[in-house]
């Protein structure tokens, strides 16, 4: 059973009568469990709801639509509010490495296959029992997003330190009966799982597409908040080099056997190689852009397309602004700034220390509104830019409970937010070169 929040306005559940408080019991006689049920249930054409209603009667409604065509209906006890927790060890997770302070969310251990199919989200698998794997098969549970680590049982354990780890490639092979896709990420450990247990991986899931879809290789992220966990050594430039090596390899062998390159390496293994960022062809459709897979190479292009489209303004005076980024993406931004930049606009991109987590960790989105201050405070510009990465969903925090309001005083500059994008970048620089800047708080 599930009740009724609300009802969409002009919906098909609004025009038949359908109301806030109202309960459904069952949809085409079978139990609500959860949002999955209800996108499954309802993506038919013919629909029976059988409803308690808030007086405490029962109603059946019919609805004859077009197939996938949505209800209207959201319903208390979101998936996203109240998602199934992480049952799992990993040696290294970024949550058991966060300092105290910081949003509350960001403190939940999220592994629920559930979110994997509506959010991207990733997720092991390990807390899938018989049952509700079979729910996934029945429902088509398709694509998901699976943290793979390692194909071999024995490293898979080692890392994730689950009783039922080892059981992923069985899992697999059981989605790829069932019809059903995914897409996976191995986050490398150095001297773990990468090398040859790395190649092994990579073959192993090469050998189940179609139903693997993409592989994303995602470096370990270390903070400095480490006492206590098992050692794990940082990444350097060798390693990064050796892994886009490897990725190279079977990119090329891919291309020839599955007509797609399949596995690709995260931004943050170009940058700590000093590799130039690839052209979005590279990319193919961007698969798992959301974890950092071609971010750099999509806001490239972007800025690129936004400034040839742009004619140049008139400007009566030189224009000055700060672009705080994370480390890692610093000379990328510096020479795009230089060839992008509106005509009239003096940026300065300033990369920012991370104190906050610790200098190893180098990606904008980690980056709290503390550093910002600190290390930006005192410093003359028009106007500060900054990517919403950096906030929460409905940007209204940065991850150390700092405000954006809070930032922009600390910092006695106007505070432009803009979209983790190229075309957005722009916008938001053109509005400083312009002068468009009256206020304190900007999002573009």
């Amino acid at each position: 059973m599930r009740k009724i929040t609300a009802v969409i306005q002009g919906s098909l559940a609004e025009r038949r009568g359908l109301k806030p408080g109202d309960v459904v019991l069952s949809i085409n006689g079978e139990p609500l469990m959860d949002e999955i049920d209800y996108q499954a249930l309802t993506a038919k054409r013919h629909v029976r709801l059988q409803l308690r209603r808030e007086d405490g009667g029962q109603r059946e409604v019919d609805f004859v639509k077009a197939s996938g065509h949505p209800l209207g209906l959201q319903f208390e006890d979101s998936l996203i509010c109240n998602p199934r927790t992480c049952g799992n060890n990993c040696v290294f997770c970024f949550v058991d490495q966060l300092p105290p302070g910081l949003r509350t969310s960001l403190y939940l251990k999220d592994d629920d296959w559930r979110l994997s199919l509506l959010t991207g989200n990733f997720v092991t698998l390990t807390n899938v029992g018989d049952r509700e794997f079979a729910r996934i098969l029945r429902r088509k549970a398709s694509p998901l997003y699976i943290s793979v680590q390692a194909t071999d049982p024995a490293v898979r354990q080692a890392l994730i330190r689950h009783p039922h780890a080892g059981k992923l490639m069985q899992r697999l092979g059981q989605l790829r009966e069932g019809g059903l896709h995914y897409h996976c990420q191995i986050v490398i450990c150095p001297e773990i799982n990468d090398g040859a247990v790395l190649e092994q991986s990579i073959r192993d899931l090469m050998a189940l597409h179609p139903a693997a879809l993409s592989l994303a290789l995602v470096p370990v992220g270390l903070t400095r908040y480490r006492e206590g966990l098992s050692p794990i050594r940082a990444f350097a430039r060798e390693d990064a080099c050796k892994v886009l090596e490897i990725t190279a390899k079977y990119q090329a062998i891919a291309l020839r056997e599955l007509g797609t390159r399949f596995v690709f390496p995260a931004d943050e293994l170009l940058s700590l190689a000093g590799e130039k960022v690839p052209e979005p062809e590279y990319y193919e459709h961007f698969a798992q852009i959301e974890n950092g897979i071609g971010m750099l190479s999509q806001f490239e292009a972007g800025l690129r397309d936004a400034a040839a489209r742009r004619s140049p303004d008139k400007q009566e005076k030189q224009t000055t602004a700060l672009l705080p980024c994370g480390t890692s993406v610093t000379p990328y931004l510096k020479g795009w700034v230089r060839q992008y930049a509106p005509q009239g606009l003096s940026a300065s991109v300033f990369p920012i220390t991370n104190t906050l987590f610790g200098e190893t960790v180098t990606v904008s989105g980690l980056i709290g509104g503390g550093d910002l201050i600190e290390q930006l405070k005192g410093k003359k510009a028009d106007a500060v830019i900054i990517v919403d990465d950096m906030l929460n969903h409905d940007n209204t925090l940065f991850l150390d409970d700092l405000s954006p309001q809070e930032v922009q005083q600390g910092l006695g500059l106007p505070l432009i937010v803009c979209r983790n994008n190229g075309e957005a970048f722009f916008e938001a620089m053109r509005r400083v070169a312009s002068g468009e800047l009256e206020g304190e708080i900007f999002y573009v």
